[in-house]
């Protein structure tokens, strides 16, 4: 074949042929050359040739034998566990975190920084550019960066078009100030739900079995992402996945994003404080106080406080509406609940479902498992780390590949 005449070079074959290797140690972990010959269908002395590559690149590295037929043993394979590093940041209304993570995916370090209210975002900007200095200069080979934020976030542009109770970010950018900071670093974005799924996908719901799955995102914010067959559903602009404002209450609230009565307004972390607080000065029924944090109150319902296992509940109601809107809408089977409500616990999810279930039909409710999240740390750093391993090895660019035009103005 004339490569050059198809528009193919043998540059363009041996960046194929190395994506579609390192995808295959992605999908199933550490394996042998031949597991990858087998699962990727390309030849041995083809997978042998690229491997050999990436091993000298500092990208995949030996970790030791597996026995095969008739005795064999083959070496194993797998990301590199170190030399080569993934920086993740993650902004919130409240806080920030940063992480370290090593291409095989192990945590090297996670931190998390407290947002002032007021604090102005250029503040928190040198905060986070603060952390992520001192891991650039003990890590130097740092491939990629991930930044997750709330949305709602325009993924085309790249823009938070609304944070609810902090409302200063939406004039600052963050991505584009990332990218001029270190612009020696590939920097990708991505919403922090469509982040936390992409990690509940991988360790949750397609051991499973599961097909489509909804992921609620439910803490500072209320966030939602829709993935089918391991691919997060975005929309046409990135959008996708904005449950906190879908309306429960036509009459409610006018909402920052212009809809009324939106899920946020009752359901949020900063909701749920606001209410606790409000009720809990001269409540006889409580040990609450107008100074409790979300700590105190998730000791206090597990403890049984009348305030705090009412307030938690009347959230289950509302967490149960949305999601009972969207199973109606998008037939998940299975529904995961992560992010800081579930330090709630089962009880918290046996409300939830004692909701849904009377909100469903019985055929529709008996096909759709409800869950929290069973993964231990931040699963929106975690997820994004997936993400940012996925565009710099495995597939191109998301940009290049949904072929976004980014754009400064508004959304039209």
């Amino acid at each position: 074949m004339n490569l050059g005449r198809k528009g193919l070079s043998i540059g363009n074959v041996q960046e194929f042929n190395r994506r579609v290797i390192l995808s295959a140690m992605q999908e199933f972990g550490p394996c042998s050359r031949k597991d990858i010959s087998v699962a990727s269908g390309l030849d041995q002395a083809t997978v042998t040739r690229a491997i050999s590559l990436l091993i000298e690149d500092g990208i995949v590295e030996e970790i030791g034998f597996v026995k095969g037929g008739r005795g064999r043993r083959s070496i194993r394979l797998s990301f590199a566990c170190s030399g080569r590093f993934i920086v993740c940041v993650r902004l919130q209304r409240r806080s920030f975190s940063v992480g370290l993570y090593s291409l095989a995916g192990e945590t090297l370090e996670e931190s998390e920084g407290r947002i002032t209210t007021g604090q102005p975002p250029a503040a928190t900007f040198d905060r986070i550019a603060a952390r992520v200095d001192r891991l650039a200069a003990l890590n130097p080979k740092i491939d990629g960066m991930g930044v997750a934020v709330p949305g709602p976030f325009l993924e085309r542009d790249e823009r938070v078009i609304l944070m609810t109770e902090s409302p200063d970010w939406q004039a600052f950018d963050l991505v584009r100030s990332l990218r001029e900071r270190y612009s020696s670093i590939p920097v990708y974005s991505i919403h922090d739900a469509k982040a936390a799924a992409l990690t509940v996908w991988r360790t949750q719901a397609k051991p499973s079995g599961a097909k489509v799955l909804l992921y609620v995102s439910a803490g500072q914010g209320i966030g939602s992402a829709l993935v089918t067959n391991g691919e997060v559903y975005r929309g046409s602009l990135g959008l996708a996945g904005e449950l906190g404002h879908t309306s429960i209450d036509v009459n409610g609230p006018r909402c920052k994003c212009g809809n009324h009565g939106c899920l946020e307004l009752f359901s949020s972390r900063i909701a749920l404080l606001r209410n606790v607080r409000e009720y809990a000065d001269g409540n006889p029924d409580t040990a609450l106080t107008s100074e409790s944090r979300f700590a105190d109150v998730v000791e206090a319902y597990h403890a049984g406080d009348m305030l705090a296992v009412a307030e938690v509940d009347r959230v289950a109601r509302y967490l149960a509406q949305g999601i009972t809107n969207c199973v109606n809408f998008a037939n998940p089977d299975i529904v995961v609940i992560g992010d800081e409500y579930t330090a709630f616990g089962p009880p918290f999810r046996g409300a939830i479902a004692k909701y849904v279930k009377a909100s469903l039909l019985p055929s529709i409710y008996q096909t759709v498992r409800l869950e929290l999240s069973q993964i231990e740390g931040d699963l929106v750093l975690k997820g994004t780390y997936l993400d940012v391993l996925s565009q710099t090895y495995l597939t191109a660019p998301r940009e290049e590949a949904a072929g976004y035009e980014k754009a400064a103005g508004a959304v039209r």
